[in-house]
This record gives structure tokens, C-alpha cells and sequence, in this order.
């Protein structure tokens, strides 16, 4: 029987592909996700092999998409066109880990925009999200297509979502052609890094090609003519769109036919004669008639897909005849409809719009662009999407250079609003080069340069920008914009030396006489560089400040909010009222220009001195909330660190860890180090001022292995959290040695952190230790509310060593009102507070020591509660009985018969502290220690000290 199309209905070999994809699928039935990649040649059967997959049959949503090089300038094009198969059958998924990515989410989903674009980094963790979200209702898997043709984001956010697959039901198959391109290094990455799976189709050898042509024919393979499978062989080269093309070209050519019982070949078919592609292509389309020719070659100019309203322009024809056309194009496999529908349609394989444009003589493809790109202006006025890159294609296919350097700028600058970086990047360098002999190139290379920033490639932004400043007729004044933004692209990506060396030709391209409007983009520059240099705070606060002054009346906004950012940081040193003054022009410079993003990082800042200074956090939840609702995550999640580190010094210590463990999570798939470090201090703070060391030093290892050694955190490390920690285990030495660090660490380097305790906690220790007081007790940074309660705490102290009882109540009063929202710093002071009044008589230290004691016991920290209970004892008063049900102790310790003053020996044990400090610890004399351990080695079984120490470390809590 004579078949109605020359395709398999089966798929031929690709049995242990099949299998990988399989494998694959199997696992993410069982909730890991897992990617698969598939690659070869054009027409080796990617597409096929990942339609062929039965993916259907497993229960799993099968979301298709697939770029093309008519789209690749329109960045996520495969994922949109993927995931919108499933959000337009059904109402949005929704869930408060999705909700602070809807406005970043907006840029691929018309219907959700709203507020600022991100960067694609977020847009990858939203669509993390997303799929998490739509795989709880029913196991997915995501098939991109032709990723050789995908643009940077694309494959940005396709990276991401591999590496963070693990925990979703969902699988990724992506399909790339060989041959050098971005996709595949992804691809050979993602195996490299993530032990992906890349599966290479090979060509079929003479065995699976006569297989295929015979199915193709619909006969057995012994029913095939001889010498077809022989020369099908030799001519397709084992690729089965080949094998099909020639198939369908010697039928149409009458090389082929049937006689209604079997096929038979009219000529011989071992001769030489090679039939080509593009020559059985032609032959189809021209057995179609001249007018579907026609149509067919004016859209293979325009693309692999293409509008057909254009073509019908193109080559003036009705609607219902080029509908007519298209449908007979269609039955004769050389188009398909287009998934997203709207007029578009698609050549069936991207080999065929080749062979067609392959037909055409060099002045009918001129000739053919130029028609198509005035058609395309004329039907879509604007160019929107990507229509305005794909008219600079056909301008430049056209000739007319002039025109597609101002598309591929334009397409450029909207992709660039869009915060599509590198996609952005990469038309604006062609429109640069296109102009390259003309001044306006430089104007294109400015906006090049901001997209280079994100980017991160300082390189290939300097080679640029060099380049354009050794023309002699470059204005002075396109110079000095250039260089200043090269050098804030220098200092963004760390290159201090870079920055600085851009910053003196600029100051070399004006003279000594240039006007402070001139130098102010570069001066912003320089600030910075000189606020990392030690000892040149004042000089860089003063160059920020010449700056910011200057660029107000040019004016330069984003010059503006940059230097009153720095000077707010720097200003801290002044006291934060100091800062909130040039937080407050950011917020009018933001709203007078309209940088909404500009204005929502001021109002977080302006919230968060509020919180340090007050203890209140409503306003910094109210900022949070804005940052996160216009789609400003990495502001959002800074927000969110300042919470979580306010909620430590509140006491709320589970709801600091969780919010931690969100944060660190995302920052660490953002690659945003500097700032996973300091969320990881405010995790070992939430562990440390609980008393649990084993959970603080947990932390501190991952900040270090972050490289948050010798980081600019380092006071907080070693005040919040270490020396915070020795307090709750009755160590003030231990305390004084790590604060002394941070001190010594400070004194070398420029800080923005004044919680540490510096200005609190120290002065406090000090006072305990009789030293005179210090300096820093009349520093701005003492008036925040954090460090208020523990210089009121330390006055107390120092008057009631002094026999001033009233003025130590005073100061106790003045201090109990300061640490009134800290409940457990509150407490760490009242403490310490009370062995000082018990010593000099002063106050009433055993009802401080009682709330102390009620407050330390519920904390669980041991250590401190016992030293309570043993200063309210030594003051002749009944302490308060905890050992009654041991309530504290683990199940399997209680079962041994371990008391509880056991247990509290058994917790320094894990430290290998020796008797004599395990005894001054606990207020216990040293034989009473002995004893203690020596119960501890018999109701336990350990056989000496030093294994009974190992096997304490094991039991520790936390």
C-alpha cells in the first residue's frame, strides 16, 4: 500500500536512549527531579526521540517549547511558551513561597506583571517556584527544544533549574544540535557538575536505515527495491530527515513508484547521482504549484518561523488563498502550526527553510528581506517583542546596515529595561559594531556598558571602550562618560585597581580646572575605592559628597542615590540621624525621577537604623513587604536578614533559624555570597545567644567555608555570636578573649556594624572586671537600644561598687527599660548585674536573679540557670528546685539515673573542661566535681575521662 506521508510511525533504534529518558522519568515518579539532555546533528531525531518518549503514558504533564533563531533575541522564549501550555488551561498556582516572585514571574507572564523587572536570577528562583508549585498537583515534565537557538537567559535560568532540581517531581529534557554553542557547554556542564545525562544520537547505521525506509514505505524490509537501502545509506549518511527527504524525493520524482502491490525503482540505483536536500525540498515545494513556491520562499527569509499576515504581503495574496497554501504546505510535511498560535507558523524542520533560502539567487534574498522588513513595520507597528530584532535581521539580510543597527539598538535598550542582561549585551555590541565609524556607536557602547555590568565582563567591556576611545574624533565629553562607567563596572566586579586607573583619566581627560558637574560620575567611583581603604573614611565621604552636590544639579539621579548610599553607610560613624539625612534625599531624588526601586532600598535602610536605634521593626516589615510586592528580591531577602537578626535580639530564636534557612538557601542558588555570610552570622547568633554552641559553630563552619574568614562580619562573630555563647556557659573570660579579638580586628578595618559590643556589652565585662570606663560609652553607636541596656547595666555596676546605691538603682531602672524588648540580653544582665550588688549591698539582687533564673531555665541553658539558683542560695535564700522530674534531661540519661547537677557536669565534660573550672562554673567545690564525674563513668559505662568526654559531645543538645 502507497503511504500518505514518508515518515516512520515508529521510532528506529535509539533503544538505550529511550531507556536514559526512562531511568530518568522512574525517578522523578518517585520525587527527584532529574534532567536529560539530548544532542546531534541537525536531523538525527532530537525532536523525535523526545516525542517518542511515552512521557504521556506515565501521568506526567508534558509542558513543550522551543526556541528559534527567528526568536533568540526574545529572552525565555522555550520556558514561556513551555509553561504557558499549563497556566492557560487553569487558573495561576498561588502559595506564599510564590507570592514575592509574581512581579519578577510578570516579565514571562503578561497577566502577572506589575512593579520593577530583576535580574535573572530571580526570575530563575520564581520559576523554581512556579514548578514546585504546579508539580504538587501533578508530575511534570518540561521538554525545550533546539537550545542551540536559545537565548542567555534561557539558558541561565535552564542551568539554575538542573542544579536545583532534587527535591520537585520534575523532569527536564532538553534537546541541543552539536557543534560549538552555549547550550551545549550547559549541557556538558550540567554532566560535569550534576551528573546530568547527554545523550549524543548517532547516526543510524545500513541495518536501522533500510528499517526506517521501510517503514517509511510501509513494507517489509525484504520488499524494498534493490539497491534503495544501499544508496539511502550512502547518500543520508545514517540521518533519518535525510533518509526521509530522499525518500520523498525520488517518489516525487518518479525515481520511486507504486504499482499497487509493491514498490519499484525506474532506474538504477547505484549510480552516482547524488540527490540533495535542498534539491528534494525544491522538488516538493514546486509539486505544491508556483504560488505556494513563492509563498514558501518569502517566509524561509523571514525565518524557521514566521507571521503569515507578512507573507501574505509580502507576495500580495488573499487570506483564503494563502490559508489554502499553507494548509497544502502543511499535508505535505514541510510546515507545522506554530504552539503559540496568533498567526504564526513553523517549518517543519529547520533544514528545510534552509534548502528554500538555499534556491534563492543572492539579489531575490536581498530583494525578498527588504520586502519583508517593510512589511513586517507595516503590520506591527512598533516592532513589539521580538519582532524588532527579527526586522534588524532582514534589514541586515537586506543590506541596509544603517537600519539594522538601530533596531538591534532599540531591541537592545528594551531588552536592557527588561533586565535581560545579556541578551541585551549581545544586540547592543552588534549594533555598536554596525556603527562602528560613526559617533553615535558611542551612545549604543553606554548602554552596553550597564548591560556588561550585570553581566559581570569588565573584559569585554574595557577591550569595547578602548577601542572607541582611540578614535580621533570621539567628543571629550562621550570619553568621560565612558570612562566613568567603565570605572563603576570595575569597582562593581572588584576591580579596585581598574577603577581607580579609570577614574585618573578621567580626571587627566578634564584637567585641574574641571567643573564638579563633570568629574561627578567618576567621583562617585572614586569614593567608594577610597571608603575600602583604611584611615579614608572622612576623604571618601567628602569626594561622595562633592559628588552627589554636583550631580543634583546636572542633573545625574543615579549619580545621586549612589553617593547618598555610600555616605549614609559612612555617616554611621556620625550616628545614625547623620545617615537618615541622605537616605532622605535618595527617597526625594527617587521620587522626583521615578526609581521606584531606588526609593524602596532607602525606605529599607531609613527602616532598618529605626530597628537599631528603637528596637522596632514595624516600618523595616512595612519596606520588606513594598521590595517584595514590585519584584525586588535581592532587596527583599536583605530585608528579610535584618529581620532575622532582629528576631535574635528579641529572643525569637526558632523563627530567626527558619527565616535564616530560607534566606541561605536562596542566596546561595543567587551565588550572592557576601551576603549568605552575613546570614549565616545571624544564624550562629539565633544558635548562640540560646546557649547552643554545637549549633552556633555549625554555622560559623559553613561561614567559613564560604569564605567568610577575616570578612568584614568578623566583630559579629566573634561579640554576637562566640561572645554571647561563653556568657550562657558562665565563661566571662572566655567572653573578654573574644571580644578583645573583635576589637583587635576592628581597630585594622572599616566597619558599618556597632551591635557587636563594643559599645554595650564590653563596657559592660569591663565594669564587672573594676577597669575604668571607657571612651566608646560617649560614641554615638552607645545610644543605640541594643548597647543603651548594657551601658546602663555597667554605670549600675560602677555606683554600686561605689557605695552609690541610688545612683546604681537609677542606672539598673534606666537599663531595665532599655532591655525591655530583649528578653534574654535583658536577663544575661540582670545576672551578672546581681553578683556585683550581691558583693557591695546593694539593690535586690536574689529577685533578679530569680527572674534570671525562671527565664535561663526555659531557654534551656543550663549553666547560667544553675549559677542563679547558686547566687540565690549563696545570698541565704531558697533557690528555686528544677530537679524535681528532670525535665531537662534527655530520656536516655534520665533512664541511667543521671541527675541533673550530673547533667550540668556532663555539658562542660563536652567542652573537655578540667575540674577546677567545671567547679567555678557551677559555684561547686572540686572533691564535690570528682564525685559528680566519678557517678557519671559508672551510671553511664564509659571506661576513663576521656571517652566519657566523647560520649558527652554526642549527648550535647543543639
Amino acid at each position: 500500500m502507497k503511504p500518505t506521508r514518508l515518515t516512520s510511525p515508529v521510532l528506529i533504534g535509539r533503544i538505550g536512549e529511550l531507556a536514559t529518558v526512562a531511568a530518568a522519568a522512574g525517578q522523578v515518579r518517585l520525587g527527584a527531579g532529574r534532567a536529560v539532555f539530548v544532542t546531534g546533528e541537525p536531523g538525527i531525531g532530537k525532536t523525535r526521540l523526545l516525542r517518542e518518549s511515552g512521557l504521556a503514558g506515565t501521568g506526567m504533564a508534558v509542558l513543550t517549547g522551543r526556541a528559534t533563531a527567528t526568536g533568540g533575541a526574545m529572552p525565555f522564549r522555550p520556558l514561556v511558551e513551555a509553561l504557558n501550555t499549563r497556566l492557560r488551561a487553569g487558573p495561576p498556582p498561588t502559595g506564599p513561597e510564590l507570592e514575592p516572585f509574581r512581579p519578577a514571574l510578570g516579565r514571562l507572564f503578561p497577566e502577572w506583571r506589575a512593579g520593577a523587572s530583576e535580574s535573572t536570577l530571580v526570575i530563575a528562583e520564581g520559576l523554581l517556584r512556579l514548578l514546585a508549585a504546579l508539580s504538587r498537583e501533578q508530575t511534570l515534565a518540561l521538554v525545550l527544544e533546539d537550545l542551540h537557538d536559545a537565548d542567555p537567559e534561557t539558558l541561565d535560568v535552564l542551568g539554575y533549574l538542573v542544579a536545583n532540581l532534587d527535591a520537585l517531581p520534575v523532569l527536564v529534557l532538553a534537546s541541543v544540535r552539536t557543534g560549538p554553542s552555549p547550550a551545549l557547554d550547559l549541557a556538558y556542564r550540567a554532566a560535569r557538575d550534576h551528573g546530568v545525562p547527554v545523550v549524543e544520537l548517532v547516526a543510524l547505521d545500513d541495518t536501522e536505515v533500510a528499517a526506517l525506509a521501510a517503514q517509511c514505505l510501509r513494507v517489509d524490509t525484504g520488499a524494498l527495491p534493490d539497491g534503495l537501502a544501499q544508496r539511502l545509506a550512502r547518500d543520508s549518511d545514517g540521518v533519518p530527515y535525510v533518509v526521509e527527504e530522499l525518500l520523498a524525493g525520488m517518489v516525487a520524482g518518479g525515481v520511486l513508484h507504486h504499482d499497487g502491490l509493491r514498490w519499484h525503482a525506474d532506474r538504477d540505483l547505484t549510480l552516482p547521482v547524488r540527490v540533495t536536500v535542498t534539491r528534494t525540498v525544491a522538488d516538493r515545494a514546486d509539486r505544491l504549484g508556483p504560488d505556494a513556491r513563492r509563498l514558501l520562499e518569502a517566509a524561509a527569509v523571514i525565518g524557521g518561523r514566521f507571521p503569515l499576515a507578512v507573507v501574505r504581503s509580502m507576495r500580495n495574496m488573499a487570506e483564503d488563498e494563502a490559508d489554502r497554501l499553507v494548509r497544502a504546505a502543511t499535508a505535505a510535511h514541510l510546515l507545522r502550526p506554530d504552539p503559540t498560535g496568533d498567526g504564526w507558523h513553523t517549518f517543519r524542520h529547520a533544514l528545510t527553510a534552509d534548502a528554500l533560502r538555499a534556491e534563492l539567487a543572492p539579489d531575490e534574498h536581498r530583494r525578498l528581506a527588504a520586502v519583508a522588513a517593510r512589511a513586517l513595520a507595516t503590520s506591527h507597528p512598533g516592532l513589539p517583542g521580538e519582532l524588532c530584532s527579527l526586522a534588524a535581521e532582514l534589514h541586515l539580510a537586506a543590506g541596509d546596515h544603517d537600519a539594522a543597527a538601530r533596531l538591534l539598538a532599540e531591541a537592545g535598550t528594551r531588552a536592557l529595561d527588561e533586565g535581560a542582561a545579556a541578551s541585551a549585551a549581545g544586540l547592543l555590541e552588534r549594533a555598536h559594531l554596525l556603527l562602528r565609524d560613526t559617533v553615535p556607536a558611542s551612545m549604543v557602547l553606554e548602554s552596553l556598558l550597564v548591560a556588561l555590568e550585570e553581566t559581570g565582563e569588565f573584559d569585554r567591556a574595557q577591550r569595547l571602550v578602548d577601542a572607541m576611545l582611540a578614535r580621533a574624533d570621539l567628543p571629550t565629553a562621550r570619553a568621560i562618560a565612558l570612562q566613568s562607567r567603565l570605572g563603576w563596572n570595575a569597582f562593581h566586579g572588584g576591580r579596585t585597581a581598574d577603577a581607580e586607573s579609570r577614574v585618573a583619566a578621567v580626571r587627566m581627560l578634564l584637567g585641574p580646572d574641571a567643573a564638579a558637574a563633570e568629574l561627578a560620575a567618576a567621583e562617585v567611583v572614586d569614593a567608594h575605592v577610597l571608603s575600602l581603604h583604611d584611615g579614608r573614611a572622612e576623604e571618601a565621604e567628602e569626594v561622595a559628597l562633592r559628588a552627589a552636590t554636583a550631580a543634583e544639579r546636572v542633573p545625574l539621579p543615579e549619580v545621586v542615590c549612589r553617593a547618598r548610599q555610600l555616605l549614609a553607610l559612612l555617616a554611621r560613624r556620625h550616628g545614625f540621624a547623620a545617615a537618615d539625612r541622605h537616605l532622605l534625599e535618595i527617597l526625594r531624588v527617587a521620587d522626583e525621577h521615578g526609581l521606584p526601586l531606588w526609593r524602596v532600598r532607602a525606605a529599607i535602610r531609613l527602616a532598618s537604623n529605626e530597628m537599631i536605634r528603637s528596637g522596632r521593626s514595624e516600618a523595616l516589615r512595612q519596606a520588606r513587604d513594598a521590595a517584595w510586592a514590585m519584584g525586588a528580591v535581592h532587596t527583599g531577602y536583605d530585608a528579610d536578614a535584618s529581620l532575622a537578626m532582629h528576631d535574635v535580639f528579641f529572643g525569637r530564636y526558632a523563627e530567626a533559624v527558619h527565616s535564616t534557612q530560607e534566606c541561605a538557601g536562596a542566596l546561595s542558588r543567587f551565588g550572592k555570597v557576601v551576603d549568605l555570610q552575613y546570614v549565616l552570622v545571624v544564624r550562629a547568633a539565633a544558635h548562640g545567644q540560646r546557649g547552643s554552641r554545637a549549633g552556633m559553630e555549625a554555622a560559623l563552619t559553613e561561614y567559613d567555608r564560604r569564605g567568610g574568614t577575616g570578612s568584614f562580619y568578623t566583630p559579629l562573630v566573634h561579640g554576637l555570636c562566640r561572645a554571647f555563647c561563653a556568657l550562657l556557659e558562665e565563661d566571662p573570660a572566655g567572653a573578654r578573649a573574644e571580644l578583645a579579638a573583635a576589637r583587635a580586628f576592628e581597630d585594622h578595618h572599616t566597619t558599618i556594624y556597632y551591635q557587636w559590643g563594643r559599645y554595650g556589652l564590653s563596657l559592660l565585662l569591663d565594669a564587672l572586671a573594676g577597669a575604668a570606663p571607657a571612651p566608646e560609652a560617649a560614641h554615638p553607636a552607645a545610644e543605640l537600644r541594643w548597647n543603651r541596656q548594657f551601658v546602663h547595666f555597667a554605670e549600675a555596676v560602677r555606683r554600686g561598687a561605689a557605695d552609690d546605691a541610688a545612683g546604681a538603682g537609677a542606672a539598673l531602672a534606666a537599663a531595665r527599660e532599655a532591655a525591655a524588648v530583649f528578653p534574654t540580653a535583658h536577663r544575661l544582665g540582670l545576672r551578672l548585674v546581681a553578683e556585683s550588688a550581691l558583693a557591695h549591698g546593694w539593690g535586690e539582687p536574689v529577685t533578679w536573679l530569680r527572674e534570671a533564673e525562671h527565664h535561663f531555665q526555659g531557654l534551656d541553658a543550663p549553666l547560667v540557670a544553675s549559677a542563679c539558683r547558686t547566687l540565690i542560695r549563696r545570698a541565704g535564700q531558697r533557690a528555686p528546685q528544677r530537679r524535681a522530674g528532670h525535665d531537662r534531661l534527655p530520656t536516655g540519661l534520665r533512664d541511667l539515673g543521671v541527675t541533673v547537677r550530673e547533667y550540668e557536669v556532663l555539658l562542660l565534660l563536652a567542652e573537655r573542661r578540667p575540674n577546677k573550672e567545671i567547679a567555678r562554673r557551677l559555684y561547686l567545690s572540686h572533691r564535690t566535681v570528682e564525685k559528680h564525674v566519678a557517678s557519671l563513668l559508672r551510671k553511664t559505662g564509659q571506661p576513663d575521662r576521656t571517652t566519657l568526654c566523647g560520649y558527652a559531645t554526642e549527648l550535647r543538645p543543639g
